[in-house]
């Protein structure tokens, strides 16, 4: 099994910036023109925000198995994709809602899962990128030679 984390790319780090200083604003804002119950209420919606965007960031990650690629976006999405079952797959920088972290991604497409019908397609970010398509290519040549 090899492990790749997600490359963390700047939209990000700036998205998680802009939620962490919008969680100050309205915690100020709330604090100031509510009592305590206001505050404790804007803190309970806010944390666990904050703590799924952590999780999304140090849980995203791509394995290769002996068999399958596991792709792996903290909470949100799991996904265990035979080799055989990959169409094809290339370098993007499409900025769709993805398991990247990154803009500098990969696009696999693959035949749907769990009893979808026709192909599913996947947006990853791994940080060592052409490491990672080598490492694909050859998984995939071998289970398409079978």
């Amino acid at each position: 099994m090899k492990r790749y984390r997600s490359k963390i790319g700047i939209m990000w780090i700036i998205a998680i910036g802009i939620i962490i200083w919008c969680n100050y604003v309205m915690l100020k804002l709330v604090t100031w023109q509510f009592n305590d119950l206001g505050m404790w209420l804007t803190l309970f919606i806010l944390i666990p925000v904050d703590v799924l965007f952590v999780i999304c960031t140090f849980w995203t990650y791509y394995e290769f198995h002996e068999d399958y690629l596991k792709i792996r976006n903290g909470y949100f999405f799991h996904e265990d994709i035979p080799y055989l079952d990959i169409r094809s797959f290339k370098e993007t920088h499409n900025p769709v809602g993805s398991c990247g972290l990154s803009l500098d991604r990969i696009d696999i497409i693959y035949k749907a899962q769990k009893g979808r019908n026709g192909n599913s397609e996947v947006l990853i970010s791994p940080v060592k990128k052409q490491e990672f398509i080598q490492e694909l290519e050859r998984r995939s040549r071998i289970f398409m030679t079978k």
